[in-house]
């Protein structure tokens, strides 16, 4: 191996990891005599004060202890190392960016969406090293806190059995770590075979001038480093407050005192408050849960807040130097992962400025070899993600026409009350056929009569409330249409970076697991058959490829040593087509219920009729305004004769409206049956059919997402069938325990890491505890024995 990882035994001054690692066993031939440099995520030099400042979790005022912290080193051959730079400072910074990407790919293994970290170079060997201290308690990008109680088997070297064989596999640490290494190495070639200019025909001035801006290179990129960080904490807390009332967490029911995920604005609706007006145990809970992710994110913001004030200002006193002198800025010296990782933000943020000008700073570097480009595994990414783009620009499209359609229906929040157009009128139209409203009308038209001009008539009560609901519905669409927008923009700029790619030839794209979930949410949403059969194929094809290095296999054994994990895979597999065929028979039985209903009151449905002039919206429906149909046959021709222009031309407009609505309900019923007719052949392979094929049975159980177990919630508060609202009902209390967050966790789960062959003599591997040859002989035995199984399950689907 030419990088090797491993986890160091809980050891330490008395003064913490931190202070061990910048200051044990220092050389001062080859380090730094008073300590060395600590680094982390996003500074290259902190104290040790500042380092155990940024591992802290939460509110906790002194240093984390040993026992809240994993140690970790990685180690390198010195040749390699030698090749990394010119000087000592330059191979320091690479093994820096190493560390990074190493922990980068360490986080992404774990879905942690941040570890706590720092981290030194050491010299005092032979070969460098990098001590790394991590937090154990992290937060998922699902927002819930784990703690990592040991570094998991799949980051560092481990054996597996295949096919009969041990196998070495590197680890995700390792592999990260070297895949980086080699790129730093290319990448020094590169800058070594450019033509330099002689330093011979330069002057001193130009010298300093070169150091000078170098220096202030560094530095725009430490502030735009920092800035993001910031910007990313700010809009996690803005997300908080938002959305927190929405956010879903596993409590007890108030009303069944069954485990559920629920939220504080269903709790809220449904008024689960006891007899006294206290808030339930759920409510408490979630409460506490919210109050707690809010206070570790604002402490958070603090902490950046109160460590990089000075590069922030020093890169915006640059910035203001080189604008008022018209200088052009000096390109940021930016590493291909801090690119990547910003680029990737301010994408989904929607933040396409800030997104191009990352990607000019990327030319740049690249043009000069500070950096490589993009490598044929990056276009494919950027593929499937023009590709989700562009699914997502059509969902926002659809979501405009639908909520434009029937905005007249739909209830919005107003000052904590659920309403619609459709009841603002129909209290109007209660409100003026009562008897109190005739009285007003008498008094009304009394006061006109009279000579005293000084009482006018009252406002109608509804009319600051109507205009309260369109208003709200106007922000709404407004809202769609911008999101419509950005991603097509979004779409543009991906599709621009592919055409100016050299590799761009021939490529497919690479879906991760959250693309494919991303994927088969948004061909439901948007009904495309061929996009939801590929996100099965993908999905199949993760989980049938899986071996015994991924997380899923070491679960599996973890709950119970003898089981099969061949087996496994394909109960999983059964029980997500089972789950997506009943989901598409729930989006097949809505659709056809919305066509239905639309039928059944089709001359009454209000369309929306926009007036560019005055920039407003009315809601018509074909009996506003088609002709009388109750008179004689020479009425109806005397009025269709002296009917107005204006009048004819609005009832035509109003009857395409409803026309259009019409066809788009029947091809979203055509659309939902060739979905449900895919879902049903997908599933039809794990069913046991009788003797006439009139009943069909499956001895596997459907394993549904959350989001799935929303919908059929949703189904079963709506429909009308009793025996269907019981059948769903018995679907989602099995469920229960076998529900899981989403589809992109588990297939990330099933993610074969990358893995080396060899034999197993020839591999310098660092030590391990002697438990391990029992365990190695352990999983030989146990994979021999389940050869057979293996064999006949899984042959069909290899």
């Amino acid at each position: 191996m030419r990088v090797v990882a491993s986890v160091q035994a809980k050891r330490g001054s008395s003064r913490g990891l931190v202070h061990y690692i910048a200051h044990s066993k220092v050389d001062p031939e080859r380090e730094p005599q008073n300590s060395r440099e600590i680094f982390n995520a996003f500074a290259d030099e902190l104290s040790v004060k500042s380092a155990n400042n940024s591992m802290r979790v939460g509110i906790a005022k002194g240093r984390p202890s040993n026992d809240e912290l994993h140690h970790l080193v990685l180690s390198f051959r010195d040749d390699d190392y030698r090749k990394l730079g010119t000087n000592e400072a330059g191979r320091k910074k690479a093994l820096k960016e190493i560390t990074r990407a190493a922990i980068k790919s360490f986080e992404t293994s774990i879905n942690a969406e941040r570890l706590l970290w720092t981290a030194a170079v050491h010299r005092n060997t032979r070969n460098p090293h990098v001590h790394i201290a991590i937090q154990k308690q992290y937060l998922t990008k699902e927002i819930a806190r784990k703690t990592l109680t040991k570094i998991p088997r799949e980051a560092l070297p481990h054996y597996v059995v295949r096919d009969n064989e041990m196998v070495l596999v590197n680890g995700h640490l390792i592999d990260a770590a070297t895949e980086k290494m080699e790129a730093i190495i290319g990448r020094e070639r590169m800058h070594d075979k450019a033509p330099k200019r002689s330093e011979r025909g330069t002057t001193f001035e130009e010298r300093k001038l070169a150091m000078r801006i170098a220096e202030e290179r560094k530095i725009l990129a430490r502030g735009i480093v920092a800035e993001y960080e910031l910007l990313r904490i700010e809009t996690r807390i803005e997300s908080l407050l938002d959305r927190g009332g929405k956010m879903r967490f596993t409590v007890s029911d108030p009303v069944t005192g069954r485990k559920k995920r629920l939220s504080l604005q269903e709790l809220q609706k449904h008024d689960t408050r006891n007899e006294t007006g206290e808030p339930t145990q759920a409510e408490r809970q979630i409460r506490t849960i919210l109050h707690k992710m809010l206070a570790k994110e604002e402490a958070a913001k603090q902490q950046l807040q109160n460590e990089y004030p000075e590069v922030i200002r020093d890169a915006k006193l640059i910035r203001s130097e080189y604008k008022k002198s018209g200088r052009q800025l000096p390109i940021p010296l930016l590493s291909k992962e801090e690119v990547d990782r910003l680029q990737e933000h301010f994408f989904e943020t929607s933040d396409v400025r800030r997104f191009s000008y990352l990607e000019r700073i990327r030319t740049e570097l690249v043009s000069s070899g500070e950096v490589e480009p993009r490598s044929r595994e990056d276009l494919r990414s950027i593929l499937a993600q023009k590709n989700i783009s562009e699914l997502r620009s059509q969902l926002s499209e659809k979501m405009h026409k639908e909520l434009s359609e029937n905005g007249y229906y739909l209830r919005v929040e107003i000052d904590e009350r659920s309403v619609s157009l459709a009841d603002v009128d129909r209290e109007q139209k209660h409100r003026s056929n009562s008897p109190h409203s005739f009285l007003e009308k008498v008094k009304a038209a009394a006061t006109r009569l009279s000579k005293n001009r000084a009482v006018s008539a009252q406002p109608t009560p509804t009319a600051p409330l109507r205009d309260q609901v369109a208003e709200k519905l106007a922000g709404q669409l407004a809202s769609i249409k911008k999101e419509g927008k950005a991603e097509q923009n979004k779409a543009k700029i991906l599709a621009g970076i592919l055409d100016t790619a050299a590799q761009n030839a021939s490529i497919d794209p690479s879906y991760s697991p959250q693309r494919i979930a991303e994927i088969e949410k948004l061909s439901v949403q948007l009904r495309l058959k061929s996009d939801y059969e590929n996100s099965w194929k993908h999905q199949r094809s993760m989980i049938e490829s899986a071996r015994s290095d991924s997380i899923a296999f070491r679960k599996l054994m973890t709950t119970d040593a003898a089981a099969s994990f061949p087996e496994h895979r394909k109960g999983i597999i059964a029980g997500r087509a089972l789950a997506r065929e009943i989901v598409a028979r729930i989006e097949l039985d809505q659709a056809k219920d919305d066509l239905r209903s639309f039928h059944d009151g089709k001359r009454f449905q209000k369309v929306a009729m926009e007036d560019k002039r005055s920039n407003s919206t009315s809601y018509l429906s074909l009996h506003d305004v088609d002709l009388p149909q109750r008179n004689s046959l020479l009425d109806r021709a005397i009025n269709e004769l002296f009917e107005s222009r204006e009048h004819r031309k609005l009832r035509r407009t109003v009857s395409g409206l409803v026309e259009d609505k019409e066809l788009r309900l029947k091809d979203d019923v055509t659309a939902a049956k060739e979905i449900m007719a895919s879902a049903s052949r997908h599933a039809s392979e794990f069913k046991e059919f009788s003797y006439f094929g009139l009943r069909s049975e499956s001895v596997y159980q459907p394993i549904f997402t959350h989001p799935e177990i929303t919908i059929l919630e949703s189904r079963i508060s709506k429909t009308r069938n009793p025996k269907e609202a019981e059948r769903l009902r018995s679907l989602v209390e099995a469920a229960e325990d076998r529900s899981i967050r989403s589809v992109g966790e588990l297939l990330r789960d099933f993610e074969s890491p990358k893995t080396i062959h060899a034999e197993v003599k020839e591999i310098d591997i660092p030590k391990h505890d002697p438990a391990d040859e029992n365990r190695k002989q352990g999983d030989l035995e146990r994979t021999t024995s389940t050869r057979r199984t293996q064999h006949v399950i899984e042959g069909p689907f290899r």
